[in-house]
């Protein structure tokens, strides 16, 4: 079954993962701008949102993976001297024909400069789009966060089909459905277990009335993720009973009606 991950930080990967991704099945990704990095400048964020864009979009062809990418700036990645120019070269950036979606973005803490940052850039993704967007809550407040994060975006009037709550556990994915977000859910060894995420996800289908807005990633970054994540849930959501057509919403059709406007063949170059 082919797989369209929604959701990678792809330069925290070798090629040798890369290629193993897309060995057991995946054929489209989307590596978000955040990977651990600080940065002192503007001018260094923004080289690297334009590396993402040319080189690392090469590297992911090389890998057989055709390449999306999202540019956002999280709370741990914001330049340590005057930023104001990120601003303007990000609502250019996302317009490049590989930028699909705003991301990461998120409030990690519940503090003023953490909202400011968030509501920034949304309103830059608003402008230029509305573009999807990749909303990643933390660790650590999870729940209150992600309900915070979407009552803002619903009182901005921001469109909730098109904004993907990433980072979800099994509390999380069926009121953020019904809410008509779309829920982005890690499975692997670092993650969601995929065999309890099979069998949970049974049972939301049920209630919820089907897969729309359900999207599985493994959630590739620095501190872990399974290249073998996806497969493995594949496997359990069928033992559990569910069926290809909901599965193949939930791996590829999902994802590609979020982020795929502009897909391309793995190993295609783009002109």
């Amino acid at each position: 079954m082919k797989i369209f991950d929604p959701h990678i930080r792809s330069r925290t990967q070798s090629e040798d993962a890369l290629k193993n991704l897309h060995y057991f099945g995946t054929d489209q990704v989307v590596t978000t701008a955040f990977d651990g990095q600080t940065f002192d400048t503007a001018s260094e964020l923004i080289h690297y949102f334009e590396f993402l864009l040319g080189e690392e979009c090469a590297r992911l062809r090389r890998c057989g993976l055709g390449p999306q990418v999202a540019l956002g700036v999280v709370p741990g990645a914001r330049p340590r001297r005057a930023h104001y120019e990120v601003w303007e070269a990000l609502a250019q950036l996302l317009q490049h024909q590989s930028a699909v979606a705003l991301g990461e973005i998120g409030v990690w803490q519940d503090e003023k400069a953490h909202w400011e940052l968030f509501e920034r850039q949304v309103r830059i993704a608003h402008d230029v789009g509305p573009l999807p967007l990749i909303v990643m809550p933390p660790a650590e407040l999870k729940i209150t966060l992600t309900y915070k994060m979407m009552t803002w975006l619903e009182k901005f009037g921001y469109p909730p089909s098109l904004v993907m709550m990433s980072g979800l556990d099994e509390r999380l994915v069926e009121n953020v459905v019904e809410s008509g977000f779309c829920a982005g859910i890690p499975v692997g060894s670092a993650s969601n277990d995929p065999r309890q995420m099979g069998c949970h996800l049974h049972q939301v289908l049920d209630r919820v009335g089907g897969a729309d807005k359900i999207l599985l990633t493994t959630a590739l970054r620095s501190a872990g993720g399974d290249v073998l994540g996806v497969p493995k849930t594949i496997v359990s959501l069928r033992e559990a009973g569910v069926s290809d057509a909901q599965i193949g919403e939930m791996v590829y059709g999902n994802a590609a009606r979020l982020f795929g406007q502009n897909l391309e063949e793995p190993g295609e170059e783009k002109e």
